[in-house]
């Protein structure tokens, strides 16, 4: 692991932000599918949120990237 104040590894900054996504996009395959095949929810919906947790992994690989010290 890196010392306080360095970044994160590369390969531990791709895996924690990956794994930062599971959570909401189970809760999609789980929820939103079954109520967009049911004509309760607009199928966009289903994509939006995917690109949404693609751009979250994205801000969690690069904030995880900088470093904590400052001076």
């Amino acid at each position: 692991m890196s010392a306080p104040g360095l970044p994160v590894p590369r390969p531990v900054r791709l895996r924690i932000a990956l794994l930062s996504t599971l959570p909401v996009l189970a809760l999609g395959a789980l929820v939103l599918v079954p109520l967009s095949v049911a004509h309760l929810l607009p199928w966009a919906v289903v994509p939006a949120v995917a690109l949404g947790q693609a751009v979250q992994a994205c801000v969690v690989f690069t904030r995880l990237g900088r470093t904590t010290r400052r001076g």
